[in-house]
């Protein structure tokens, strides 16, 4: 993901939000080298970095998780609300379904802010994550690339996008 985040004309958005899971340190971490590379050249910071809930761990049985989503959607609405992005580009961990979930409801009542883009990770070659699935099924994403071949015979609307690696 950020190999595509490097890849980006970094003036046509801005400012920046990187959100991770609260119990993600290593994406933050990443985000900000990124960043700072960036800030060097130009001497400002565009960016920010935020946690937010997961809706799901990984391993967490789903009775328990049907709690720990609600928590995840109530915190991707204030989130939303006060960052009101113009684009969503996430891929597969429980933190961007309530985001996606939030931005599409805006949709549907007409609050049109954010254009949201799903990247699946490049380790699902035969079938798509549970928050991947999610998205397709439901029809939250705008776009929705996948990085295998298989993947977009599989799902249709999927767009095929080669390794982004």
């Amino acid at each position: 993901m950020l190999n595509l985040l490097a890849m980006l004309q970094k003036d046509r958005f801005s400012p920046r939000f990187y959100l991770a899971a609260a119990t993600d340190n290593m994406s933050l971490q990443k985000a900000h080298l990124l960043e700072e590379t960036e800030d060097k050249v130009e001497g400002i910071s565009r960016s920010q970095f935020m946690q937010i809930y997961r809706s799901r761990e990984v391993g967490q049985s789903y009775i328990t998780s049907v709690l720990t989503t609600s928590i995840a959607i109530v915190h991707a609405l204030w989130l939303m609300l006060r960052i009101r992005p113009q684009v969503i580009l996430c891929n597969g961990p429980g933190t961007c379904v309530p985001l996606c979930v939030i931005a599409f409801l805006f949709k549907v009542v007409g609050i049109r802010w954010s254009s949201v883009f799903y990247v699946e990770s490049i380790a699902r070659v035969h079938r798509l994550s549970l928050s991947g699935l999610l998205l397709y099924k439901l029809r939250l994403a705008d776009q929705f690339f996948v990085q295998w071949p298989q993947l977009q015979r599989k799902y249709p609307r999927a767009h095929y996008v080669g390794c982004l690696m």
